[in-house]
């Protein structure tokens, strides 16, 4: 995109910059959701045979600078693309993922974070994928079958990290500390648990509006989310100690058919790929609060079982906390 900046322009029209701007902007992103022509078609070789089904796409990046209240503000935007596999079973489903990336920030700052759109579809016809979403975040990496969203916080906030399904797109867990797996061994897929505090960057807690909470605990897996539960304060000559204070969970085994390690924060499950969510059990979640200039404890432990947190056999001080599902 060529630009020409003329100094003396006169004021009417650059009164008009951010209308022009806009339009400009919309026009441009109409373009690149425009379906290619060729896109799925058929191609054939030089001796007549059929190469297969592909998939074509383009998309331009641009930069626009204005100036927002005396100071100079940049938007960027550009797409890349990339290639993962959705991994199940014995079988991988090619994915072509298109990754918009749009950048605002003044000249004379840094902002790290960016808007993200993105679309997933599949190349081929063993399985049919295709989504699309949108979120803010500070970087994205894939993995286990699902893209990992990382918004980083300020120094007095934990990083909040959501993951998004490969195989729907679909929001399927977050967290901002504490992000505890459970595998099952030779397949990708995974489940994840994990803790929000109120220091999680962006505020998610924020929006619950729900007084004295103290934290949300959430269950997903790479396709779904699955369970979660709120953990509140009871009004107590604990409260206001407890109110800062963000926990130690680790992954602690019940039964025959699961294996903590890595220091509790990850948790083998005996299965193979037939496995099921009603399958996941045979595990707890504990919770360690420290509080007060003697770094004093106070313990919460939520089993799981069937897939699902198993809170009337929670043990907790029921003086002190309450715990909801949601």
């Amino acid at each position: 995109m060529k630009y020409n900046f003329h100094r003396n322009l006169d004021s009417r029209y650059l009164n008009l910059l951010p209308l022009a701007i806009c339009v400009g902007f919309a026009l441009m992103f109409t373009a690149c959701k425009e379906k290619p022509k060729n896109g799925h078609d058929t191609t054939t070789t030089d001796n007549g045979g059929t190469a297969g089904k592909g998939y074509s796409d383009s998309s331009a990046s641009s930069v626009i600078v204005f100036d927002q209240n005396g100071r100079v503000c940049i938007q960027q935007s550009n797409t890349s693309y990339e290639m993962v596999n959705i991994v199940e079973s014995d079988s991988k489903t090619p994915l072509l993922l298109k990754i918009k990336k749009t950048e605002l920030c003044f000249a004379d700052s840094i902002n790290k974070d960016k808007v993200y759109e993105i679309s997933g579809k599949s190349v081929l016809d063993s399985k049919s994928v295709s989504w699309n979403i949108q979120f803010v975040a500070t970087d994205i990496s894939f993995k286990d079958n699902t893209i990992i969203a990382i918004k980083e916080g300020t120094d007095n906030e934990n990083d909040f990290i959501k993951r998004f399904s490969l195989l729907n797109g679909n929001e399927v867990f977050s967290c901002s500390f504490a992000d505890l797996e459970v595998k099952v061994p030779n397949v990708i897929s995974k489940f994840f648990i994990g803790y929000t505090s109120k220091k999680a960057a962006s505020g998610p807690l924020a929006l619950l509006k729900d007084e004295n909470l103290l934290g949300v605990v959430r269950l997903g897996s790479s396709d779904a989310a699955i369970d979660s539960f709120k953990i509140k304060l009871k009004r107590s000559k604990m409260a206001d100690k407890l109110l800062a204070s963000v926990p130690d969970l680790i992954l602690a085994s019940t039964g025959d058919n699961t294996t903590a390690i890595d220091d509790g924060r990850s948790l083998i499950l005996k299965g193979d790929s037939r496995y099921l969510v009603k399958d996941v059990q045979g595990f707890g979640v504990k919770f360690t609060y420290y509080y007060g200039d003697d770094n004093e404890t106070i313990n919460i432990f939520v089993p799981v079982d069937k897939g699902k947190f198993d809170i009337a056999h929670a043990t907790y001080d029921k003086d002190i906390f309450e715990l909801s599902g949601f």
